[in-house]
């Protein structure tokens, strides 16, 4: 098949550090090359990948733009990469999108089918009001749980595909583990920083923190966490390369993920799983879907069950987070995406033959 795979411009794919949809996306591309498909990725400039990359912009938006850019200049940039891209649709047999709702005029309007993946959350007001717009377009989940917050919404999902990635890299032999505890992903309020600094407070952990500062959170951490972070003794490392996260996920004795938001994925709780290291996370979103509560990490309700459990991480079996890690690999989640792209494909060509 001839598949476009369409990226977001803010990262690189894959991206040098921080960007799980980009890492996502990089692991759909070339999984599909490999089973045989021509597939061309529209990306950023400094992407790297198995398939023909075609280059949007010269540099991902996130190393050069403003705050003010990102939320006035952005938008237009990604929306002329989608017109440019719909005007030779006839070159592709489907077209994947990871650019969100802006993807969805395009798609109507289109001969060639649209798979849409959205990979981020779906209660905020303009994507319930954008949804009901377009309710024919194709659209896949990447959990189960991402979809309640539209299920009064016809929505044409057309099927859940987890995130996978290769993780086999994060085996860490003989790394000694540690009694600190890590957080790993964006300092912003709904991932939960903060609640991250008091677990460690109340349990009496040192806390490693590796994060990205969004130039939209540069406020927040240099007011709040900054501060917090200096009060706590915590060991901020900032953002760390894909390289650098095994050893790092390795050596803690658990990985808190107090993200209090309806989380559509995650992927910090599967890399941490495929090092071994338990993850000790709030009940939201997509959670309980990825992690088996007493098996390989504690699913809680409310901070206090986080701190209580702290103390039961040794009873955790290494082997079976790495068991978990390895059921949301690359190979399955591209192979979903393949049998869907068919379906989409053949459906494409009966309304045709149809009309």
């Amino acid at each position: 098949m001839r598949i476009a795979q369409i990226a977001p411009l803010y990262e690189a794919v894959p991206p040098a550090k921080y960007g799980g949809t980009e890492r996502v996306i990089a692991a759909i591309c070339d999984g599909l090359v490999a089973l045989g498909h021509e597939v061309t990725l529209f990306a950023a400039a400094t992407s790297a990948t198995a398939a023909e990359l075609v280059e949007v912009v010269p540099t991902p938006l996130r190393q050069w733009m403003t705050r003010e850019e990102m939320l006035g200049v952005a938008p237009h940039l990604h929306l002329r990469m989608l017109a440019d891209i719909y005007d030779r649709a006839g070159d592709f047999d489907v077209i994947h999108s990871h650019a969100d709702i802006w993807t969805l005029p395009f798609a109507l309007r289109s001969a060639t089918p649209t798979v849409l993946t959205m990979h981020g959350r779906l209660d905020l007001e303009h994507v319930r009001q954008t949804l009901p717009l377009y309710p024919d377009v194709p659209m896949v989940s990447i959990s189960a749980h991402q979809r309640d917050a539209v299920r009064d919404i016809a929505v044409n999902w057309v099927g859940t595909i987890h995130n996978g990635l290769d993780l086999g890299h994060y085996h860490v032999a003989d790394q000694p583990r540690g009694g600190h505890l890590a957080f790993v992903g964006r300092i912003n309020p709904e991932k939960g920083p903060a609640l991250a600094v008091e677990i460690a407070r109340r349990t009496d952990r040192e806390l490693r923190v590796a994060a990205k500062i969004d130039p939209m959170d540069v406020d927040y951490y240099r007011g709040e966490i900054e501060p917090l972070f200096a009060a706590n003794a915590v060991r901020f490392i900032g953002e760390l390369a894909e390289s650098e996260k095994p050893a790092f996920y390795a050596s803690a004795s658990a990985t808190l993920f107090p993200s209090d938001w309806p989380e559509p994925f995650g992927l910090v709780m599967i890399e941490s799983m495929a090092a071994g290291t338990p993850v000790i996370a709030l009940r939201r979103g997509s959670v309980p879907e990825v992690i088996v509560d007493g098996v390989t990490g504690f699913v809680c309700d409310d901070l206090d069950q986080m701190v209580q459990a702290i103390e039961h991480v040794g009873e955790i079996d290494p082997d079976d987070c790495r068991r978990r890690a390895a059921s949301f690999d690359a190979a399955t989640m591209c192979a979903g995406y393949e049998q869907m792209f068919r379906s989409q494909g053949q459906r494409a060509e009966q309304l045709t033959h149809a009309a």
